[in-house]
């Protein structure tokens, strides 16, 4: 039985493809995408249990993607990990403003980004 379904998202195809192995042998169910545009159609399609986001992506940025999916009443109490390389104040605090529930910064220890998917995933089922 999956412990939960994850939307994993980020133009890069390497960060996709290891963070789906590493979830998928943990027991999640994983989808990806490459872009803003592909996120926005698969959560609404899929209705993951969370979403792992970049920033930085084409076809729509992470915040674009987050503002679509606070606006529809299918996605918006969705879970959202922004796991990025922006590092400045403001797109932390833009992010926590928009309904991010954590901000991990790349390069990433994959200890904490696992920890903080558990624990978003906990809380989305507690509601």
């Amino acid at each position: 039985m999956s412990k939960g379904r994850i939307l994993v998202v980020d133009d890069e195809p390497d960060i996709v493809r290891s963070l789906s192995i590493r979830l998928g042998s943990m027991g999640y169910e994983v989808s990806t995408a490459l872009d803003g545009l592909s996120a926005t159609r698969k959560a609404i399609e899929e209705q993951p249990d969370l979403i792992i986001l970049d920033i930085g992506m084409p076809a729509g940025t992470g915040p674009a993607v987050v503002e679509r999916l606070r606006n529809l009443d299918e996605t918006c109490n969705i879970p959202v990990i922004y796991l990025t390389a922006c590092t400045a104040a403001e797109d932390y605090r833009k992010a926590r403003q928009g309904g991010v529930c954590k901000y991990i910064t790349k390069p990433f220890d994959s200890d904490i980004l696992l920890s903080a998917v558990e624990d978003q995933i906990a809380r989305a089922r507690q509601c």
